[in-house]
């Protein structure tokens, strides 16, 4: 191919990631302005994080609960391995504030563009065959729900691990382990991913030691990366922490039948044709396969999209990333194989066709599903939230329902009154320096317990009541 082809292909490439990033990002800051996040506490609690470290004390008070424990008190202190979020700090520095967080998460997740395109380009060895593969990751169904689902490092990987299968089956030692680098920075559930892709076959034949080498290489950093996790659950969390994360997995699970009536919605609405075009990549499909299973066993069910549990789609995430990697090998298999064989780009085209219209069938239930999800603030609240939260002093405690969390986190204080981790010491008795309250409501008798030390009512709206005290 011509250079200057070359250099129209990337254009393309290039404009289709900045295209749809900017689309993605807008709508998320628009969705945060109108306090439409995907969960605000857990983006409360990355952001008070950074801030944290990089204008206070390294402490926070916005700690959500998972199944290993509490997050924090030190920043520092996390359920998970996701150093992902270091990253991000020099920006934060320049701009602290939640949106760098949201617009630094869009920007990575997109990556998926350029990775899906040189996965499929080394795999089919044509440029065109690779654009029209990217055309098929627009449409995956569950891809959109996790680029609007605030920051999560474990959605982040999935650009990392189509370069992780690039570079192991093209084997290139430089962008596999900056690929590798990428998914173990992005949460431990992606060790295990690095241990599979020691089974995933180069392109071209190679001699067994050369195989050997990379399979005990991949395999033993992908374990040694689940043993540097525990070992680290154990120093931070607790001398059991290790048998618990792992107890998660193995605790009741749902019927044989049950399983796989969750699994034909996924399959049929989540993953769209990368469901079908994996089957040409076996060995790839079947490395996806425990990671598809998983989400059909208890993790994840469509139905989550209808409600404010639709965040947990993040969840999905290796599921996609490797069926993806496994559907991008196998139509670009499928498309070196068509290539200059007579009527094989025609049949090339219906394949895609095919696929595109499944994928596009998933995609408009997805949304379709989507649309159901309640708004979790008052159009008529909006607003007057953040003229309020305008004159909140930088130095001011808050105590905030969930709801209103993420915009006020950037400070050394904020409580709320769900979980008892959550409150102030002393709750409802509340300290003198958490001068401003905003409720979501309807109230609870902690509010009439408020207005006896002294909060006057500045607001109330439909589901919002803001209280100060002078």
């Amino acid at each position: 191919m011509r250079i200057d082809e070359r250099a129209g292909t990337w254009l393309i490439v290039a404009t289709l990631t900045a295209t749809l990033t900017a689309t993605t990002v807008a709508k998320t800051l628009r969705d945060y302005r109108d306090l439409k996040v995907g969960w605000s506490w857990d983006l409360a609690y990355y952001n008070q994080s950074i801030w944290s470290v990089t204008h206070g004390d390294g402490l926070i008070t916005a700690r959500p609960i998972g199944p290993l424990g509490i997050e924090g008190p030190s920043a520092w202190r996390s359920m998970h391995l996701g150093p992902i979020r270091l990253a991000m700090i020099p920006f934060y520095l320049a701009f602290p504030d939640p949106r760098t967080i949201l617009v630094f998460a869009g920007v990575i997740f997109w990556w998926t563009i350029p990775a899906a395109f040189t996965l499929a380009r080394s795999e089919s060895g044509s440029d065109r065959a690779a654009l029209s593969a990217v055309g098929l990751v627009a449409l995956s169904p569950l891809l959109w729900p996790m680029a609007w689902n605030d920051f999560r490092e474990i959605q982040a990987g999935i650009p990392f691990v189509l370069w992780a299968y690039q570079g192991v089956r093209s084997r290139r030692p430089g962008l596999t382990a900056a690929a590798v680098a990428g998914m173990l920075a992005c949460r431990q559930e992606f060790a295990v991913v690095v241990a599979a892709l020691a089974f995933l076959p180069a392109r071209e034949d190679e001699d067994v030691g050369r195989k050997a080498r990379w399979r005990l290489i991949l395999f033993d950093v992908g374990l040694g990366w689940i043993l540097v996790y525990f070992v680290y659950l154990k120093l931070v969390v607790g001398r059991n922490a290790p048998e618990q994360y792992v107890d998660q997995f193995l605790g009741p699970r749902p019927t044989l039948a049950q399983t796989l009536e969750t699994l034909r919605w996924v399959v049929r609405d989540g993953l769209g044709a990368w469901s079908a075009l994996a089957l040409l990549a076996p060995v790839a499909a079947l490395l996806a396969a425990p990671w598809i299973w998983s989400l059909g066993s208890g993790r994840w069910a469509m139905r989550m999209l209808f409600g404010p549990s639709w965040h947990h789609v993040r969840y999905t995430a290796p599921a996609l990333a490797t069926a993806m990697a496994a559907g991008l090998i196998g139509y670009a298999r499928l498309a070196a194989r068509l290539k200059g064989r007579r009527g094989g780009a025609a049949i090339l085209a219906v394949v895609w066709l095919a696929a595109a219209g499944w994928s596009a069938f998933g995609l408009r239930e997805t949304l379709r599903r989507m649309g159901h999800i309640p708004r979790p603030v008052d159009a008529a609240d909006v607003e007057p939230f953040w003229a309020w939260a305008g004159r909140v002093g930088p130095d001011d405690a808050v105590l905030a329902s969930y709801e209103f969390s993420a915009p006020l986190s950037s400070r050394k204080a904020l409580y709320s009154h769900v979980l008892t981790t959550n409150q102030p010491q002393g709750y409802p008795r509340l300290g003198p320096e958490i001068r401003w309250i905003f409720w979501r409501l309807p109230e609870r008798p902690e509010v009439r317990a408020f207005r006896e030390q002294g909060y006057e009512e500045m607001y109330r709206g439909p589901s919002l009541v803001v209280l100060h005290r002078p």
